[in-house]
């Protein structure tokens, strides 16, 4: 019985798509005349020996592995190449090994089975074994212009196939030799293992070049093909697009312009596959060399968090950090990260080109991954992101300078303490905290920024105890950091004192420096800020500094510490009365009418001659005393910081608590007489209140006024 063609197809295990090339022979004519016919040809080999159970998997559609090594693209390329140059000299024999197996198959005209037959060789030898069991291999045809495609999880041609799929082009197995398939195979394996090694393709990912043919895919692609030129020649199909015969004959007609638009509108339709055109051109061996130089090597140094595929950015509308997916940001290539407490946060690098000392920084590390310092707090590195990203940072200084140009006060040089708010931000901490990390940093246009925002505001709302223990934290001080911290404790808003400037005219009387508020009996900063000069001694060397400077200019002498102008009276008959600053309840305690009235100059005049009759030698001689004790525990820190031991330190430490509670005894009679002196100031201001109100109200009915209900 003779058999047909199509069965003696079925005979053969694999059916039709062995019988091509040198898979069947044309038969001879046989003796009895009759027509030639295919036949299988007979060898003394098994050319016909079933795959291996593992090489079977590759065709089974209903296997399913959803692998996923959970990498970015960056460390998969990494990892790979420093696998193969790690094994150089083991993996040349391998590859070697698995050419010849490849040429054998094809002397035996089995030339379609290679595939089937290496491919999990070369995945052990090249992928580590990362694509077992995970990629579906099948045979069709794709045309004449491609090697074949890779096909993302689930979305393979036959829908039963929830693994990776690729689909080799028998159009170009067709004329291929032995190393043509290897190289096609190794080809799609590539692709195939960034599948695995960075998850599925999706479509808002696809530039991010797990299927695509850029400088990771080059990587890799290139250092396998030196690894075969070690032992003989060289993989020469290897490579971004491949050769085939077949093509070179239509490829002036098959890559006309119109032809070329429509097959590029259809790949950037079908995102889920590979698109392995013949004319593919990728990037130089240069360009790939140095990119992986920049981009893929420093990941070995770096915590192993870098290899994640995600990474923290700033969130600009949020003010916030926020974890997103690389895939989906700027390729590594043009950003940069900084490694703040061993995590990586992800920064354009278009976005530090406009600060020199940053990208300075960069350069000096050799890496495009920047080291956080570690005193660096979380909301200060979150404001050098916003930074970064908008060229300040909040709060914004210019809410905060308005109140101190409402109040005449020129906005140039430290702030004058004014009465501490609760409400208000610690603006100027803040800034310290920013000039403090660009010191750390050796970021100049970070420090430079904040001095200009602390040189601003012209007053301070906030504790300054609090700036000035920042600024002497931890180590030496910055030198541009203590020359503001020295101004700021000279500053004095008037013009006698020194670093002052004024636009106003209506100041009546004298405000004290900082450094005196800070040291003032009546103020709540005195104890925390003799504190704060104990634990440091770079600010207890500023503080003396600051003393010489205003005692040269008077502040220390007595004059300077007492009102200049007397207090003046409230005459001008234009006030309005609902503005008045004196609040009249829903019965008011002042007699308004002509007979019932107590004459108000009468008042002034007791209180004048009250004040007349205090004691202000007593007073004078007291600010004298208190002066000369100050001078003299200064005198008692100098010597012991010089001369003693810490032994002797300690009973110095004692001696001065003693004498500054004697100092303590000593003036309690000046603050006692300071009260006094309020409580005048007081009542003066009532009777003041009151002769502008007589003056303005010259009421011709007598009584009192009525409640508001």
């Amino acid at each position: 019985m003779t058999l047909g063609s199509a069965d003696q197809l079925a005979l053969l295990p694999y059916g039709d798509r062995f019988l091509r090339g040198a898979a069947l022979a044309r038969s001879g004519s046989y003796s009895s005349g009759s027509e030639p016919d295919f036949f299988i040809p007979f060898e003394p080999y098994d050319y016909r020996r079933p795959l291996s159970s593992v090489a079977l998997r590759l065709q089974d559609p209903l296997l399913k592995c959803d692998r996923d090594l959970g990498w970015n693209i960056d460390w998969a390329v990494a990892f790979i190449v420093d696998r193969l140059e790690q094994n150089w000299a083991d993996t040349c024999e391998k590859l070697k090994s698995i050419g010849i197996r490849a040429a054998t198959l094809e002397r035996d005209g089995l030339v379609q089975e290679i595939p089937y037959r290496i491919f999990n060789k070369l995945d052990e030898v090249l992928f580590a074994g990362h694509l077992k069991n995970a990629v579906f291999i099948d045979i069709s045809s794709l045309g004449p212009d491609v090697s074949g495609a890779t096909y993302t999880h689930r979305l393979g041609p036959n829908p039963d196939v929830k693994r990776i799929t690729i689909i080799l082009n028998v159009d170009a197995l067709e004329y291929a030799k032995a190393k043509d398939i290897v190289a096609i195979l190794i080809h799609h394996m590539i692709h195939a293992y960034f599948l695995v090694a960075c998850g599925g393709q999706k479509e808002d990912e696809v530039d991010y070049g797990r299927l695509d043919h850029n400088v990771h895919f080059g990587k890799i692609m290139l250092t396998i093909k030196k690894l075969s030129a070690v032992h003989g020649r060289e993989l020469s199909p290897l490579n971004y697009g491949y050769s085939s015969p077949n093509v070179r004959y239509i490829e002036d007609e098959y890559y006309s312009p119109r032809r070329r638009e429509a097959v590029e509108r259809e790949d950037r339709e079908q995102w889920h596959c590979s698109h392995c055109h013949s004319n593919i051109q990728g990037p130089s061996e240069s360009e790939v060399h140095k990119w992986y130089a920049k981009v893929c090597k420093p990941l070995f140094d770096q915590p192993k968090c870098v290899r994640e595929p995600e990474v923290q950015t700033y969130n600009e509308r949020r003010h916030e950090l926020e974890t997103r997916r690389r895939a989906r940001l700027r390729p590594a290539a043009k950003s940069v990260e900084f490694m703040y407490k061993d995590r990586p946060v992800l920064v354009d690098g278009d976005k530090i080109e406009e600060f020199s000392s940053v990208m300075k920084a960069f350069d000096k590390a050799g890496s495009r991954f920047l080291k956080v310092h570690r005193e660096v707090s979380e909301d200060t590195f979150v404001r050098f992101l916003e930074f970064l990203h908008t060229g300040s940072y909040r709060p914004d200084p210019r809410l905060f300078a308005a109140a101190a140009a409402g109040l005449g006060i020129e906005r140039r040089g430290p702030p004058i303490i004014k009465p501490q708010s609760t409400t208000s931000d610690a603006r100027v901490l803040i800034d310290v905290q920013f000039a403090k990390l660009g010191t750390l940093m050796g970021f100049n246009d970070c420090e430079s920024y904040a001095l200009d925002r602390m040189n601003a505001y012209g007053i301070l709302n906030e504790d300054p105890v609090a700036i000035l223990k920042e600024i002497y934290k931890g180590y030496e001080p910055d030198s541009d950091l203590k020359d503001w911290a020295r101004k700021f404790l000279i500053r004095a808003p008037n013009i006698s004192g020194p670093g002052y400037h004024t636009t106003s005219i209506s100041l009546t009387t004298v405000e004290l420096p900082n450094l005196i508020k800070l040291e003032s009996e009546q103020g709540s900063y005195r104890a925390r800020f003799l504190d704060a000069i104990d634990s440091s001694g770079a600010l207890e060397n500023d503080v003396n500094k600051a003393r010489i400077e205003l005692n040269a200019a008077g502040w220390y002498s007595g004059s300077a510490l007492l009102p200049h102008d007397a207090p003046r009276l409230l005459t001008n008959r234009s006030m309005s009365y609902s503005s008045h600053p004196l609040p009249l309840g829903h019965r008011s305690p002042l007699l308004l009418g002509r007979a019932s009235t107590p004459d108000p100059w009468h008042g002034v005049h007791d209180l004048t001659n009250q004040l007349s009759s205090l004691n202000t030698d007593r007073l004078h001689d007291l600010e004298r005393e208190g002066f000369r004790d100050r001078e003299r525990a200064e005198k008692l820190r100098d010597y012991e910081r010089v001369k003693y031991s810490d032994i002797e330190h300690e009973k110095l430490r004692q001696l001065r608590r003693e004498k500054e509670r004697e100092l303590e005894r000593e003036k309690e009679k000046l603050r006692k007489l300071e009260r006094e002196k309020e409580k005048v100031k007081e009542t003066h201001a009532q009777l003041q209140a009151t002769v502008a109100i007589e003056s303005l109200f010259e009421r011709r009915r007598h009584g009192f006024v009525g409640d508001y209900d």
